[in-house]
């Protein structure tokens, strides 16, 4: 199932990365950034097939 809080189960959007940047980074609260790719969430979920195929691949490479 498909949840923002699992690690590998989202990709950092990269508009808000890109917006980001140039926010200035001094201040431990910033405010929230607008953004019409990930709806300000600042994650794009991946698909349930996506995860499993990730997790096969990452797998192979352990084991």
């Amino acid at each position: 199932m498909t949840t923002p809080y699992l690690h590998g189960n989202h990709d950092p959007c990269p508009a808000c990365e890109m917006r980001r940047e140039v926010q200035s980074t001094a201040p431990i609260i910033r405010d929230a950034i607008p953004c019409n790719v990930c709806g300000g969430c600042g994650y794009l979920p991946l698909s349930d097939a996506e995860i499993v195929r990730r997790t096969c691949i990452e797998a192979r490479r352990l084991y």
